[in-house]
């Protein structure tokens, strides 16, 4: 019996395929690992930090 599929949209490309069997090494090539926020956009991303669980994040504090 396989798992529900993960919704792999708000991750990396190399987490979302680190999913897959045989690829999960590639969490470690991940660098979107925070928040990149567009120049002069007032809060607006460019990049969003990706939301793999297998990445650990500081609480802001």
């Amino acid at each position: 019996m396989s798992a529900p599929p993960q919704d792999t949209s708000t991750m990396s490309a190399e987490c979302a395929l680190a999913q897959q069997p045989g690829y999960s090494g590639l969490h470690r090539e991940c660098r979107q690992t925070r928040d990149i926020p567009l120049p002069h956009g007032r809060g607006i991303l460019l990049i969003p930090r990706c939301t793999c669980s297998h990445h650990r994040y500081r609480s802001p504090g």
